[in-house]
């Protein structure tokens, strides 16, 4: 059951980031755009973890379930991305196919965050001290 809700939140995710590419991957996925570039990939880091970190928090994963929970979450999402690479030009209309290999990396950084995400651990106040 677990493995099941793991699959449609990843999928979600996908789903989610793959209409944002396709409606406004125009505006910050541009060859040449260094700044804009670079942008996405720094703002993707809140983003993600916020997202993996929530889903966490509501079905009360702890320990190594969140490992398992991030690499089923992020399977999801690849599994998918491989048919949205192979198609690249007709998903993403949009998009010149000088954006593939920026769109790549992104994909693959935001697979890293979700998988890096998975071994946060809370910081008590003790452990501050």
């Amino acid at each position: 059951m677990y493995f099941i809700i793991n699959i449609t939140w990843g999928f979600l995710l996908w789903i989610s980031a793959t209409i944002l590419f396709i409606l406004f991957g125009l505006i910050f996925l541009i060859p040449g755009q260094v700044f804009l570039v670079i942008t996405t990939f720094i703002l993707a880091i809140p983003l993600i973890t916020i997202a993996t970190n929530a889903y966490n928090y509501i079905r009360k994963i702890s320990g190594s379930g969140r490992i398992l929970a991030a690499v089923q979450i992020a399977l999801s999402g690849i599994i998918l991305d491989i048919l949205s690479i192979i198609y690249f030009a007709k998903v993403f209309q949009n998009l010149t196919n000088d954006s593939l290999p920026l769109f790549a990396a992104w994909l693959l950084w935001a697979y890293n965050l979700i998988l890096l995400s998975s071994f946060t651990k809370k910081l008590r106040l003790n452990d501050a001290i």
